[in-house]
C-alpha cells in the first residue's frame, strides 16, 4: 500500500443516525437483519473459517499464506460500519461467523448482548502484544477482545495558514475561527468526536458525561460550526491543495496528506484525545471455533503483524512494532500517531445506551448549524 492510499471503504469516525443506533441497542433481532456485502456467497460450515470484517482489512499475501499453512481459505464478508456489524450479529444471519472485528466503542455493548464469547487466553500469545493496548476500559482483562490495530483522533493542519502550532483542542477551536481558516475546517461526523473535544477542554470524561454536560459541550461546537466546511470523510488531496487547512482526522489520513504536502503537520491535541482499537472477537455461536483460534494465533505472529501494518497503514498491536519497521518506511512515526504519543492521555469511547442518543442528536444539530 502506498503512502497515499488507505484501504478501500475504510473510514474512522463514521456517523450513525440516532434512530438506527438506538434501534440496534433495543430492537428485536429479526428487525435488524441486514444483507452482507457479498449476499451471493454461501458460508461454508465445518472445516471452514468465516470472518466478518471491515473491507480490505487483510493483505492477500497474508490470507494466501494462511491458506497454504492450514489448508483452509478464509471466507471474508465485509461491512462498512460497526452499526452494520452489530446488526448482523444481533440477528439470525450472524450465526455463521467465526471471527468479527468490532471497534473498541462497541465491545461492551456486544458482550452485554451476549453476542461474544470469552477469549481463551491459553490458546493465544498475548505476551507478544503491546501492554498499552491491553486491559483498556472498554474490555477489562481482554475478556472478549484481542487488539488487531489502532488509531488516534488528531489534527492535521497547515501551520502557515492557521498562524502557528496546534497543541490543544482549544487551540484547534481558536484557529478555526481565524480569517483564512474559517470555512476550511473539517470536523468528524461522529458525535462523540466533535463533542468530545469540548468535553476534554473542560476536563470532562466523555464516557461519564451527563446529558446536560453533553448538551452544553454541544452548544460550544454548534457556535463553532459556522467555520466548518465539511463533516464528510477527509480526502488527503483536500489538505494537499489547501481547500481544507485544519481537520480532525486519524493518523493514517494525515500521513497520506503529509506525503503529498510535507509542510502539513499532525498532532494529537491535549488535554485528552481518542484511542480507537479494532479488535478480533469470537461470536457467541461461532461454528468453527478451533479454526478461529488457529487463524488468530497466525495473525498474532510477529511477522504477520509487521506485514499487516505495512499493508493496512495502521499499527498492529505487536509490542516493539516501531523498531521492526523497515528503516526506509516513509513518515514512520506518523503510523504511530507521532513520535511522542502519550497513551496515558488517550481515552476510548464506550457506547452507552443511556447517552448515545444524546451524542447523536446533538451531532445532528451541530451539522445543521453548519448548514450541512
Amino acid at each position: 500500500m502506498t503512502k497515499q492510499q488507505l484501504p478501500k471503504g475504510f473510514s474512522r469516525g463514521a456517523g450513525f443516525s440516532r434512530r438506527s443506533v438506538l434501534g440496534l441497542l433495543g430492537a428485536a433481532p429479526a428487525a435488524l437483519a441486514l444483507q452482507s456485502a457479498f449476499p451471493g456467497r454461501a458460508l461454508a460450515a465445518g472445516g471452514a473459517l468465516n470472518v466478518y470484517s471491515w473491507p480490505n482489512y487483510f493483505s492477500n499475501d497474508s490470507l494466501a499464506n494462511y491458506a497454504r499453512k492450514s489448508g483452509v481459505t478464509p471466507n471474508i464478508t465485509s461491512y462498512d460500519s460497526n452499526e452494520t456489524m452489530f446488526a448482523k450479529l444481533n440477528s439470525p444471519a450472524g450465526a455463521d461467523f467465526d471471527i468479527v472485528i468490532p471497534s473498541s466503542s462497541w465491545i461492551k455493548q456486544m458482550a452485554d448482548k451476549g453476542l461474544l464469547q470469552e477469549i481463551d487466553h491459553n490458546r493465544l500469545n498475548f505476551g507478544s502484544l503491546d501492554p498499552a493496548l491491553l486491559n483498556r476500559d472498554y474490555d477489562p482483562g481482554n475478556k472478549y477482545s484481542i487488539p488487531k490495530d489502532w488509531g488516534v483522533l488528531g489534527v492535521v493542519y497547515d501551520p502557515e495558514a492557521v498562524g502557528g502550532e496546534i497543541k490543544t483542542w482549544q487551540d484547534f477551536l481558536d484557529a478555526g475561527a481565524r480569517p483564512g481558516v474559517s470555512g476550511k475546517v473539517r470536523l468528524s461526523d461522529s458525535g462523540w468526536e466533535t463533542i468530545g473535544m469540548s468535553l476534554w477542554t473542560h476536563g470532562k470524561d466523555w464516557n461519564k458525561a451527563t446529558e446536560a454536560e453533553i448538551r452544553a459541550a454541544g452548544e460550544e461546537i454548534k457556535a463553532f460550526a459556522k467555520h466548518v466546511k465539511t463533516f464528510a470523510g477527509l480526502d488527503p488531496n483536500q489538505l494537499a491543495n489547501g481547500s481544507i487547512v485544519l481537520a480532525q482526522t486519524n493518523q493514517g489520513t494525515a500521513r497520506a496528506a503529509i506525503g503529498l504536502n510535507p509542510k502539513l503537520k499532525f498532532v494529537v491535541p491535549g488535554p485528552m484525545s481518542e484511542l480507537w482499537v479494532d479488535n478480533y472477537a469470537i461470536p457467541a455461536k461461532a461454528p468453527n471455533l478451533d479454526q478461529a483460534y488457529d487463524f488468530l494465533a497466525y495473525q498474532l505472529e510477529p511477522d504477520v503483524q509487521l506485514s499487516e501494518t505495512q499493508y493496512i497503514g495502521f499499527p498492529a498491536a505487536l509490542a516493539g512494532l516501531r523498531e521492526k519497521l523497515p528503516a526506509d518506511t516513509k513518515n514512520a512515526d506518523l503510523i504511530f500517531g507521532g513520535k511522542d504519543l502519550d497513551f496515558s492521555k488517550l481515552t476510548s469511547f464506550v457506547v452507552d445506551p443511556a447517552t448515545i442518543g444524546v451524542y447523536l442528536e446533538v451531532q445532528t444539530e451541530i451539522q445543521a448549524a453548519a448548514g450541512g
